[in-house]
């Protein structure tokens, strides 16, 4: 991973983003995080496959840090934590999803601008397009129930909330969306990812 004190050296926020803009980039500030979950196991050659494809479209790659429009981003593969599934499948996701989790890709941004909310939307859509995933909002949107609403073991499935067409899914953990529902919130005007 990038250190903070090389960021500036390899085009990272202060390099790159109008440090003027406060919500872009202070330092020690990184942006919004999302992830995939996936209804099976990455093997080594769709991980191949998705780090071509980030090759294919960034403007660098250093192992799991790669640059989108001179953005910095870090991906990580496989669940960031041991639990970090069997707490999603203790939250009764796969009974709103109809599929239990196998797998999940993160992606973390590492500056705060509108631009890297829309570039992180836009990676998790077209990797849970391609893998017939469902997007992990890592937190509550700004649309749909409240996360504090929720009892534990009653996941929820909304489907157009507050008229975002698609299917948004909730449980006490986290707000997550099918692909429908990722473009049309990219589109929204209270568009946000969680940060």
């Amino acid at each position: 991973m990038i250190q903070p004190e090389e960021a500036s050296k390899l085009g990272g926020c202060e390099a790159l983003v109008d440090c003027h803009d406060s919500k872009a980039y202070a330092p020690g500030m990184a942006g919004p995080v999302a992830s995939v979950l996936l209804p099976a196991k990455m093997s080594v050659e769709r991980v191949a496959a998705l780090r071509s494809g980030i090759s294919r479209i960034a403007n660098d790659v250093r192992g799991d840090d790669f640059w989108l429009d001179q953005r910095p981003f870090i991906l990580t593969v496989g669940p960031e934590y041991p639990e970090a599934i069997s707490e999603i499948l203790e939250a009764c996701l796969p009974e709103v999803l109809g599929w239990s989790p196998e797998d999940v890709v993160s992606f973390a941004a590492m500056c705060n601008d509108d631009e890297d909310h829309r570039l992180l939307a836009r990676l998790c859509i077209d990797l849970a397009e391609a893998e017939g995933g469902v997007i992990d909002f890592c937190g509550q949107l700004a649309i749909g129930p409240p996360l504090d609403g929720l009892r534990d073991d009653k996941p929820v499935r909304v489907e157009n909330p507050g008229g975002v067409t698609g299917v948004l899914f909730a449980t006490m953990r986290s707000h997550y969306g099918d692909v429908a529902f990722a473009r049309s919130w990219l589109g929204h005007a209270s568009f946000r990812m969680v940060k």
